[in-house]
């Protein structure tokens, strides 16, 4: 099922990317990616490259109705692994300090910059293809802690056209 928000996204940025910079920029990339297993999902996540300008947008996550709901923190993280050495590109975390329990499903946040991903060490943005990663990290109201591990699967929506 194709969801209107990305695309929307999408083409609000190739606008206001295109109106600014230099008269020879580089031309705007746009990659979406997603993962899932039997209790989580990862959806509308997206990189955006325009030259040295970088957009890592996390998605957004949904549980399954059978996972634990008695959950007081957890902590989101998206890396690459290339052998043992793990490069974070994202981390946010959430805890709830009056002894509730938190909701896990939501926006997983954005990071943007000239080095937000290209920092990581690969070769190009198509050196994430297998090596993109996220990780859940819960926390119940016994102070057992889950994690849970999902490898992305990464899809270019825009390609390079030449002039």
């Amino acid at each position: 099922m194709i969801k209107i928000k990305p695309f929307v996204y999408i083409a609000i940025l190739m606008m206001a990317l295109t109106g600014c910079g230099k008269a020879e920029q580089e031309q705007l990339t746009v990659y979406s990616f997603s993962g899932e297993n039997e209790q989580l999902a990862v959806t509308n996540g997206m990189i955006i490259l325009n030259g040295t300008e970088e957009i890592f947008d996390g998605g957004d996550l949904k549980v399954t109705g059978d996972f634990p709901s008695d959950i007081t923190s957890y902590s989101t993280t998206f890396y690459t692994m290339s052998g043992s050495e793990k490069d974070i590109i994202l981390s946010n975390s959430m805890a709830d300090m009056t002894g509730g329990m938190v909701k896990i499903s939501g926006d997983l946040g954005q990071i943007s910059g000239d080095s937000a991903i290209r920092r990581i060490k690969i070769d190009d943005v198509n050196g994430l293809e297998n090596v993109l990663y996220f990780e859940l990290i819960t926390k119940n109201k016994n102070g057992e802690e889950n994690v849970y591990q999902l490898q992305m699967s990464l899809t270019e929506i825009t390609e390079n056209a030449g002039d």
